[in-house]
C-alpha cells in the first residue's frame, strides 16, 4: 500500500508547503481537507491537522480509530500543557508557528517509518494497537472515553462489529451506556447480543471465577461473544462484551496484552477517582454542596468557547434570597447556612440536566443554562422564583421559614461579550428587582431599546432601572 497523507488546513499556502515537504522525503498521495472529518478514513498513514481549534479532539478520534495512524498537529498558539497532552494521545510531534521544517520532516520521516515497521503482514499491529489504546486511556480524565478506547481496541483486536458495556445490578446483566463515539446503534443488533448474552449467562460466572475473559462458542441459534472482565471507576465489575469475535493468535500473546490492558485501565481508573476527589474539593462550596465561583469561570470558559463553535446562546440567572439577614437575624446562622443548603437543592430541582446551579456567595446563587434563549431563561426564572415563594422550608428542624428571592437574567452574546461582563449584567438586572420590588424577575437591560417596556409575563419582568452602585458585589469565598 502507497503511503498515505491527508492534510487538514484552512490556509492553501501551508497546505502547498507542507505538501512539497511530505514530497521531499517519500512518494505519496496527499489528500486535503479544510476541516477534519474522520468518517471511513481510517486507512491513512499521516494526518497533519494545521491550526484547528479542535486539534486534541481531533487527535483523539484519529488515534482511538487508528493508532497505526501517525497524527502532526500544528498550532497559531500552542501551549505546553496542550503540547504535553497530544504527546501523551499519541501525537507524532507538536509544532508551533512559525514551523521549524527540518524538525517537521524529521516528524514526516517517523510516519514514514512507523509505517514499515507496523505494517500488518509484520505481526506488530497488535502491540501498536495496544500501545496507542493504553496512552489514549493514560490520558482520559473521565470512564466514558476509557471505555470508548477500550471499545475501539477489541473492534481493531477481535474485527467484532457490535458490542457493549454490562454491569451485574440486582442479579442482571444491565446494558451500561452508550460509548462516546461509536456508530448510530443497531436496534437489531442490540437485540441479538441481549439475548445471546441471556441464553450464555457468563457474566455471573466469570466473577465467581475470577476470569478476566471468556469466549463463548457459537451456539445453535446464537453467534459466539467474547466477554472482558475489569474495574475502571470504583469498585464495581464492568463486562465488554461483543459479538463474533476472531479468535486471535497465538493466545498466551493474546492473554499477555489483555493483561497489560486490564491494568492500564485499573490504574487509569484510580487516576480517575483521585482528580474527582480533587476536583470537588477545589470546585465545590461546602455549605451547599453546590459548585462554587472558581468552577463558574471553567464553566463560563466552556460555554463561550462552544458558543463560538455552534452560535447557540446560553444565559446566566443571578438569584438572590430577598431580606435574608432577618432570617438569620430570627432563627440564628446555623438555621441560615441550613436554609441555603435547602434553597441550593430547590434550586437543581428547577432546572434542566444540561444547565449548572453555583453558590456565587452568601445568600447569591448563579445558574448557567445551556443552551438557551431568552424565552426558555424566563420560563427558568420565572418557575424558580414561584417554586420558591410557594415552599415552606426546614419543616423538619421545627421553624417555618417563608421567603422570596430575586432573579436577574442575561443572555451571552446578546447582553454581553465576556464572562465578566455577562456576571455583571444579571448581576445588574437582579438588584435591579431588589431595589424595585424584590421577588420578581428581571432582564438585563441591554435588551431594551430607552423607553420600551416589555410584555407582561407570569411574573413581571420589567426593563431594570439603572443601578447606582458602580460595579457588582465581588463573591466571598
Amino acid at each position: 500500500m502507497s503511503f498515505r497523507v491527508l492534510l487538514i488546513s484552512e490556509d492553501p499556502k501551508e497546505t502547498e508547503l507542507f505538501s512539497d515537504l511530505v514530497r521531499e522525503l517519500v512518494e505519496c498521495q496527499i489528500d486535503r481537507m479544510s476541516h477534519f472529518d474522520w468518517s471511513g478514513r481510517t486507512t491513512y498513514h499521516l494526518v497533519i491537522i494545521d491550526s484547528s481549534p479542535d486539534a486534541l479532539a481531533s487527535l483523539e478520534k484519529v488515534k482511538r480509530f487508528s493508532p497505526a495512524t501517525s497524527v502532526i498537529v500544528i498550532s497559531d498558539r500552542a501551549t505546553v500543557e496542550q503540547a504535553v497532552a497530544a504527546i501523551r494521545m499519541g501525537a507524532e510531534d507538536y509544532f508551533k508557528k512559525p514551523v521549524n521544517l527540518e524538525a517537521f520532516q524529521h516528524a514526516v520521516q517517523r510516519a514514514a517509518d512507523r509505517k514499515t515497521v507496523f505494517d500488518e503482514h509484520t505481526g506488530a499491529s497488535s502491540y501498536l494497537n495496544l500501545l496507542n489504546s493504553c496512552q489514549l486511556i493514560s490520558a482520559a480524565m473521565d470512564q466514558a472515553k476509557v471505555l470508548a478506547v477500550v471499545q475501539g481496541y477489541f473492534w481493531r483486536e477481535l474485527r467484532t462489529q457490535h458490542s457493549a458495556f454490562y454491569r451485574i445490578e440486582e442479579g442482571r446483566a444491565t446494558r451500561l451506556l452508550e460509548v462516546e463515539g461509536s456508530e448510530d446503534s443497531d436496534r437489531a443488533m442490540e437485540e441479538v447480543l441481549d439475548i445471546t448474552l441471556a441464553a450464555a449467562s457468563p457474566l455471573d460466572k466469570m466473577a465467581e471465577a475470577s476470569e478476566y475473559y471468556r469466549f463463548v462458542e457459537r451456539g445453535h441459534l446464537t453467534p459466539g461473544l467474547f466477554v472482558f472482565r475489569f474495574r475502571c471507576v470504583g469498585e464495581a465489575d464492568l463486562f465488554f462484551v461483543c459479538l463474533s469475535p476472531e479468535r486471535p493468535s497465538p493466545m498466551d500473546a493474546f492473554e499477555g496484552r489483555l493483561r497489560l490492558l486490564k491494568a492500564q485501565i485499573e490504574v487509569s481508573g484510580k487516576n480517575i477517582e483521585q482528580y474527582i476527589g480533587v476536583q470537588s474539593l477545589a470546585y465545590v462550596d461546602d455549605a451547599t454542596g453546590l459548585y462554587n465561583t472558581r468552577y463558574l469561570s471553567t464553566i463560563l470558559d466552556r460555554e463561550i468557547l462552544q458558543n463560538e463553535q455552534t452560535k447557540l446562546p446560553f444565559a446566566v440567572l443571578f438569584i438572590d434570597v430577598d431580606k435574608f439577614k432577618s432570617v438569620n437575624d430570627t432563627h440564628g446562622h446555623l438555621i441560615g447556612t441550613k436554609l441555603l443548603n435547602a434553597l441550593g437543592a430547590q434550586l437543581k430541582k428547577y432546572v434542566r440536566g444540561s444547565d449548572t446551579v453555583f453558590r456565587y456567595g452568601g445568600d447569591e446563587f448563579v445558574a448557567v443554562l445551556s443552551p438557551a434563549d431568552l424565552q426558555t431563561a424566563q420560563m427558568v426564572a420565572e418557575r424558580i422564583r414561584q417554586s420558591v415563594e410557594a415552599s415552606v422550608f426546614l419543616k423538619e428542624e421545627g421553624v417555618d421559614v417563608r421567603f422570596t428571592v430575586s432573579i436577574g437574567v442575561a443572555l451571552y452574546p446578546d447582553h454581553a461579550q465576556s464572562k465578566k461582563t455577562v456576571i455583571e449584567a444579571a448581576d445588574q438586572a437582579m438588584y435591579s428587582a431588589k431595589k424595585v420590588s424584590r421577588n420578581c424577575v428581571y432582564l438585563a437591560s441591554h435588551l431594551m431599546k430607552s423607553g420600551e417596556t416589555p410584555a407582561a409575563l407570569p411574573t413581571e419582568i420589567a426593563k431594570p432601572a439603572k443601578p447606582a452602585r458602580k460595579s457588582p458585589r465581588k463573591a466571598s469565598r
